[in-house]
Order: structure tokens, then sequence, then C-alpha cells
């Protein structure tokens, strides 16, 4: 109830008129302006929503039956950029998570993240399709988590010179100077001269048979650029960088004695052998056949992925082969170690047909367990030491003599292995089932799950989203209507649900506060949960009936008894979770009036046995206000109905117009409404002032039946008349 001061506060009306007028923002169908909430005309069947419901469905690729399930969350917004998670659930593979969720009207697009102890973590901004949101995670893990990255050198650096030849044309790289081919050319001739210098190489270019062989000869192909040779000559020495996203293409085989160091890709079309040159690879290394490295002195390094169609052999005689930390090599044939040392660092991976080890080399595992997956005949006559695994087929011809097997390494069959190596952007293929720990025995991997020793809870799921308040304004005065400045009681809630394994529903976990109270009653406020019975809630607990003014009467298990559906008053008074810190009429609605600060309300219930998730729904929710601490005075949402304690003789007096045989509730003839559910934060009028005049776009909102400026309550330019919004 209102009481009548503050018309200072509103504007002349031609001064108003004029400062909507030059504020409006142009729409298609523009509708007619009015001041004040009396004059709207709205269609019959709007139902003043700031939100819409969409039915989610997120699906998570994959055959076969694991026990753990991956984690899928979605999110307002990248969370790295500050977007909060609204839904939550676990999928196992090969199935989806299925549920309503409630957004925003205006928003058009989720982030949605995929946590799998199979396959990583996948992140993806889906759009939203009208009514549904419908996504598949593929079981592809994709990462960069094992590749080295550098920093290109520059095209075109201060110094360079700069080339621009033509097709079948030809450059020299000479004395010891830096030059740089941008340029997209075909069939180019290159020099290099004894004295050389650097060829830094950006665009795509193809040239014929070029020699490297002087420590002074420099390749550099950089910045997304690619160099396709028919044959390179690079027997005694020079040195080729290959960096991220480049790529060089040696035609007929190569074979180098200098140093080579890949970030990107690197294709032989043949056979590549290395002979007492240096090698070190962070990127692709694909070899059509054979691969050799016979370096003496140096170590040769895999860092990523090496695919060789042939045989694989190290014959390094006093250099040393290092397989870097998730690294992995591929042999068509057979996997070769013939002399020195081999270095297998924390979860590498080799895979050949099959393999040989003669006792003039020495592998050393270092870390995690590496994996050696052989498909055909194994020989051993070396020593093995530490975390190595050979893995045979049953079958397989497995030879064992005169090898040193100690410190953790062994030879068994494949399917004895209970190890797990996960593809990686290194590893396209991984090996093996990753280890899970489910302490609670619900299949969420305890990583994954929220309460891992809780058995009956897995996740959370939001509204509105995690740290974001929702509000309903409510109008007071009902059946008679009020003056529209909707702050009469201003209750924000946040909230999550917390599912079980199954996406079930356990508890329901609310905050609730009173921001501001614009009206002389002492209101309460509750929810109806529709679709849930009062036997179905095991306990509600943070109630605040501290006045004892109303006659609410409580079920053991916290429930409003009397009510075939489940009744929940949180709050049976505001003033009791209020802070006045000053004086004055209304509570935070008048500039210079009544304020303060409020407390928050902690309500949680928990249920019998978990809901189905469906049960639970957005328009499963059906808040309302207690007038002036009279039970039977409840006030609604739009076209939602009262419980079974509302006094329903009320219903269709005054200017309410609800006819509950058609399913109409809360409404004036003019289809009006006396509350709205603003599903982000919402800045609400000064006492006494009508919402059209403070919020700029609410009258072609709500004129348009909600299909224009369905965010006008943001702060946005010419949304607001601030003098207007306390």
């Amino acid at each position: 109830m209102k009481i009548n001061f503050k018309h200072a506060l509103i504007l002349p009306a031609m001064a108003l008129t004029a400062f909507l007028f030059s504020c409006k923002k142009e729409v298609s169908n523009p509708v007619e302006y009015v001041d004040s909430m009396d004059k709207l005309v709205v269609p019959e069947n709007f139902d003043w929503k700031t939100t819409k419901d969409i039915d989610v469905t997120i699906s998570v690729g994959g055959t076969k039956d694991y026990q753990a399930k991956s984690k899928v969350t979605v999110f307002n917004a990248d969370p790295s950029q500050g977007g909060q998670m609204m839904l939550s659930g676990n999928v196992a593979p090969g199935s989806s998570f299925n549920a309503k969720m409630r957004i925003p009207a205006s928003m058009t697009q989720v982030y949605l993240k995929k946590e799998s102890p199979f396959t990583g973590v996948e992140s993806v901004l889906v759009p939203i399709s009208g009514s549904s949101l419908n996504y598949t995670f593929s079981t592809q893990k994709s990462s960069d988590d094992f590749k080295m990255v550098v920093v290109d050198p520059i095209c075109g650096d201060v110094g360079d010179i700069i080339l621009t030849p033509s097709n079948g044309g030809s450059i020299t790289i000479d004395g010891g100077l830096t030059y740089s081919l941008s340029v997209n050319v075909t069939n180019l001739n290159i020099n290099f001269t004894n004295s050389g210098g650097t060829l830094k190489v950006c665009g795509t270019v193809t040239a014929g048979n070029v020699n490297m062989n002087k420590a002074t000869h420099h390749l550099v192909v950089t910045q997304g650029g690619s160099i396709t040779f028919n044959d390179l000559g690079m027997n005694a020495a020079g040195t080729i960088t290959v960096y991220s996203n480049s790529t060089l293409n040696i035609n007929n085989g190569f074979s180098s004695g200098g140093n080579v160091t890949n970030y990107g890709t690197v294709n032989v079309d043949g056979s590549y052998n290395n002979s007492n040159g240096y090698f070190r690879n962070y990127g692709t290394f694909n070899v059509a056949n054979d691969m050799s490295l016979n370096s003496s002195g140096t170590v040769n390094t895999n860092g990523c992925k090496i695919i060789c169609g042939g045989n694989f052999k190290q014959n390094t005689p006093s250099g040393d082969f290092e397989m870097l930390a998730g690294s992995y090599l591929e042999a068509g044939g057979q996997i070769n170690l013939t002399q020195f040392r081999t270095f297998l660092y924390d979860g590498s991976m080799m895979k050949g047909a099959s393999y040989s080890a003669n006792n003039q080399n020495y592998m050393y595992a270092i870390g995690g367990r590496s994996i050696i997956v052989i498909d055909g005949a194994v020989d051993v006559n070396s020593l093995m030491d530490g975390p190595v695994s050979i893995l045979y087929k049953q079958g397989s011809a497995v030879n064992l003599n005169g090898s040193t097997i100690t410190n953790g390494a062994e030879v068994i069959l494949e399917t004895n292995f209970a190890g797990y190596i996960p593809q990686s952007a290194c590893n396209p293929v991984g090996f093996g089932e990753p280890p899970i720990i489910d302490t609670d025995l619900d299949g969420v991997p305890d990583e994954n799950d929220l309460y891992p020793t809780d058995p009956l809870r897995a996740t959370n799921a939001y509204f509105p989203a995690e740290g974001v308040w929702g509000t309903i304004a409510f109008e007071d005065l009902w059946p008679s209507k009020g003056d529209y400045d909707f702050n009469d009681l201003i209750l924000d809630y946040t909230g999550y649900y917390v599912l079980n394994a199954a996406n079930n529903v356990k508890d329901l976990v609310f905050d609730f506060r009173v921001r501001a109270i614009g009206a002389s009653f002492n209101n309460g406020f509750g929810f109806q949960l529709e679709q849930i019975t009062p036997d179905q809630v095991e306990s509600v607990t943070g109630l605040i009936h501290e006045s004892d003014l109303m006659d609410i009467t409580l079920n053991a298990n916290g429930t409003e008894a009397g009510q075939t559906k489940a009744v929940i008053i949180p709050v049976e008074s505001v003033e009791d979770i209020i802070n006045r810190l000053t004086t004055g009429s209304m509570f935070n609605t008048v500039v210079g009036g009544g304020s303060g600060d409020w407390d928050v309300v902690p309500l949680t219930i928990t249920f019998v046995d978990a809901i189905d998730l469906g049960l639970l729904g957005p328009e499963d929710f059906n808040a309302f206000l207690i007038q002036n601490q009279v039970r039977s005075m409840e006030i609604h949402l739009p076209d939602m109905a009262p419980t079974d304690l509302a006094n329903m003789d009320i219903l269709g007096t005054q200017e309410d117009d609800s006819e509950p045989s058609t399913g109409r509730y809360y409404k004036t003839l003019n289809n009006l409404p006396w509350a709205i559910n603003i599903y982000e934060g919402f800045d609400y009028p000064i006492e006494l002032m009508d919402i059209v005049v403070s919020h700029l776009h609410f009258a072609e909102w709500a004129q348009s039946g909600g299909t224009v400026f369905t965010d006008w309550y943001k702060d946005l330019p010419g949304y607001r008349n601030v003098t207007n919004i306390y």
C-alpha cells in the first residue's frame, strides 16, 4: 500500500515526452508511445516473460560402455571471459543429458564445455535455435599440451633483404646476409654460395634441386610459409628450421648431415637418413619410407610426432635418442634400436610392426610409464630400465634372450596392460583405458564429482547462473491496481539444483534477499513446486518465521500444511530480513528516505528420493507474495494459479480479471500484471514512478507482446531515464 508523496520527482509531461522520444530506439514495427502502464495496449496472450525456456540436449559421442561419465556444463559466455555456469550434468559415452533451461529472452548463444577422463576437455560456442539447444561432443581430444611453442622470426625484419622473384626465376643467398621471401612463386632456382646466408620463407614456394652443404647455409620456414624441394642436398652441414604452422616438403628422399629442427610439419616423400647431423622434432615429421638416425655425438629428439611408412632405425654409435613426454613414434615396419642409448620420458609411445633391440642398445624410461606397442615379433637382447612396457599381441613371437629388464620395465601381453596413454595433438591413437577414481562408486569420476564421497550427489546446475541474481518485482495492492512502479517488493533469488549421477535432483538450494520495499504493507513470500507433493520432500531448512504474525502451519518436513502441492514459505515477514540503517518511509525506494541493506536467506529443500529434473523445470516454480500478513491473500506472476490456501473468492474482483476455468490469473482487464520476473540484474523505479518512464523501452516490449526490446531492463544507451531509477 502506498503513501502518496514524492510527486515532485515526476518530470513535467512535455519535457518527459521530449526526453523519451530522443532516446527511443528504432524498430521494424514501432508501437505507439505511452507514458503510463494504464495506457498500454497489450496482447491478451502476452505472458510478460523476460525469459525463454529451451529444451537442452547435450550428447557425448562414443560406443564403449565406460563406467565413468563426462561432465557437461553450460555457461552464459566463455568462462575465461567472465561467463557464468548455468547448467551441468553427467553423460555416459553414447548417451545424452536432457533438461529444460530458462535463459534471458535476449540470449542467442551459450558456451558448452565437456570434461572427460577419456578424451580431455572440449569447449564450443553454440547458437540457440528457437526453443532448443542441441549439441554432440565428439570423442576426440584436441590439445596442444605436448607441442612446443616458439616465437617465429619475422619476415622482412630490419636488415633483411626482400626478395620478389618471378615464377621460374633465380635467387642467390650470399655474403652471410639474411633474405626474406614472402611471395608465392613456383619453379624457383635457389643458389647458396659458399659464404651463404639465411633464407626466410614466408610465402608458398616450389624449388628444384638445392644444395645446402656448408655451415653457412640456413633455411628458415616461418609465419605459415611452405617450401617444396624436388631434391635437397645437405650431406655435410647446413641448418633447417621449420616453425609452427609452416611446412617443408622434400621429394625423392632426404639425407641430412646438418641440423634439422621442426616445430611445424615436414613431409619427406621417400626415406630420411640423418647421417651425423642434428635432429629435433617438436611438430609432425612424416617419412614415406624408412627413417634412420645415424648421427654420432649428438642427441636426436622427438618432442611430438614421427610417422614413417617403413622401418625406423636408431643407429647412433655415440649419440642418444630421446622421446620427450607425451611424444609418439609410429613405424609401418620394424622399430630397430641397434646402438647406444634410448630415453623414454613420461608417457611417450612407440608403435611398430615388429621390434628389435640388440646388446649395444640401452633403454632408460624416466617419469610416468611409456609404452612400445608391437603388432608382430619382439626381440629384446638389451637393457630395459625404468617404467617402460613393450606390449605384444597374442601369438606373436617373443625372444628375451640376453636381455636385462629391471626397475619396472616389462614385456607383457597387450591385453594384460593396465596403464593408460591419452590421445593428444602429438599422440593420435593413445592406448588403454584411463584410470578412474570413483570414491563413492556413483559412476562419476572424482575429478568431475563435486561430491566425491556422496553417492547421492554429483554436480550442481545453477539458476539463473552461478553468482547471478534474478528479481521478482511485485505490486502489492491486488486486486486493486497499483501505481506500477514495481517496487512494492523487490525480491532477488539465486540458486542451484544438486544433481546425482543420473542427473536427478536431490536438493534445491536457494538464496533470497529483499532489496527494496516500496509499500506500507508487511508482506511475506513463498513458492509452490507445481509437480511435487509434500511427501516427496524430506526436509526444508532455513525458514525465517520469527514474527509469528501469520497463521502458518508447517508439516514436520518444513512444507506448509494443508497443501496438495509442496509449498514453501521462506520468509513470513520481509521486515525480518532487512536492516534499516536510516529512518524514513519505505525501504530503498525513496531518495533520502528509509534505506539500508539486507540479509541473505539460505534455503535448502532435500527430497526423499531424487526427483526427475523434468519435474522441476522453470515453469514449475510458482512464486507469490503474501499480502500484509493475511495468508489467504496471494499475489502471483501472471497466469500462475494460487495455492490451495488462497482466497479464491477474491479472484475476478475489483481490477483483477482472473478466469480460473481458462487458466487466466492475476491480470487486469487490459492484461496488466501484478508481478514481473527478470532473470538478470534489475534496477527498479523510485517510489511512485511508473516503470514506463524509468525503463524507456518497457512499453514497446509489452505492446509488442515481447517481440522487441527483450532486454529492456539492461543498462544500455537510450534504455533508461536514470533520474527515475533508484
